[in-house]
Formats: structure tokens, sequence, C-alpha cells
């Protein structure tokens, strides 16, 4: 039984330190935190190139023919029609079995109207979709065989 009485009172006392320990000293509550992104350390800002003697990096040039505005509209027909999916950003192909724009041969023996004629549908059952359900305009065909050709001629570089 002794045993007893002083595991309860041991148990009281750290009972009793513990609830000391999370009473807030005199009644004062701690001081508010900063908004999140007051507590961010400010850096201060670097000095321009010009100021500490290194050059400032030349801007890159285009590529040429990049700003072309049949390659531009190409481009953005290329991009935003999903070909990309199938054929990479740059032409290289990701799926197997398909055209790599960037293949030399397929560039030399693929003529600009199998691939107007693949774009309008020719293709589909090896899985080529026409290019807007086949309702691609002649000059959409266009600006996209000019950019198919462009990749072409950017992967030879």
């Amino acid at each position: 039984m002794p045993n007893l009485k002083r595991s309860l009172s041991l148990c009281a006392v750290a009972t009793a330190g513990f609830f000391a320990a999370c009473v807030v000293k005199d009644n004062v509550p701690p001081p508010p935190m900063k908004p999140k992104e007051e507590q961010v350390k400010t850096v201060e800002p670097t000095k321009p190139a010009t100021e500490t003697g290194a050059k400032p990096a030349e801007p890159s040039k285009p590529v040429e023919g990049a700003e072309d505005p049949i390659l531009v509209k190409g481009r953005e027909l290329y991009n935003g029609n999903a070909c990309a999916g199938c054929h990479g950003d740059k032409g290289q192909g990701v799926l197997p079995n398909v055209p790599k724009f960037t293949d030399a041969n397929w560039q030399k023996n693929e003529k600009d109207e199998e691939i107007i004629a693949s774009l309008k549908g020719a293709k589909a059952a090896q899985g080529m979709p026409a290019f807007k359900g086949g309702n691609g305009t002649d000059e959409e065909h266009k600006a996209l065989v000019a950019y198919i050709r462009f990749l072409g001629k950017e992967a030879g570089k």
C-alpha cells in the first residue's frame, strides 16, 4: 500500500508540474505571429550586370526562318492540335511507328502532297487522326507542311 500512495503522489506531482508549465506566465499571452509573407527574409536586389562589370547575356538569335508567318502559323497549329503528343515537340517522334520529322530520309522521301493527304485523314487506319477531323483549310495544311519541313531542317543543323 505504501508503494501505491507513493506512485499516486508522484503522478500528482508530475501532473501538477505539467500543468504549471502550460500556464502562461503572468497571464500575458504570447506576441502575435507575423503573417507568413512578413516572415520571409527580404533579399537585396542584385546590381545590373553593367554595374558589376559583367557583360549582360546576349539575347538568343531567332532561328533562321522561325519568324516567317507561315512557320509561326504552322507552329501554332502543330502545338495547338496535339501533333506533338505523337510526333514530339521538335518532331523527334515519341510514339513507336510514327514519322520522325527529324529523320532526313523521311523528309527526303515524303512528298508534301502525302503529308497533306495524311492531314486530311488518308492514314486514319494506321492511327493518324485527320487534322481538325478532316476540316482543315488549305492554308492550315500548307502551314503545317512548312513547319514539319522546318523541323527537319532544324534537326539537320
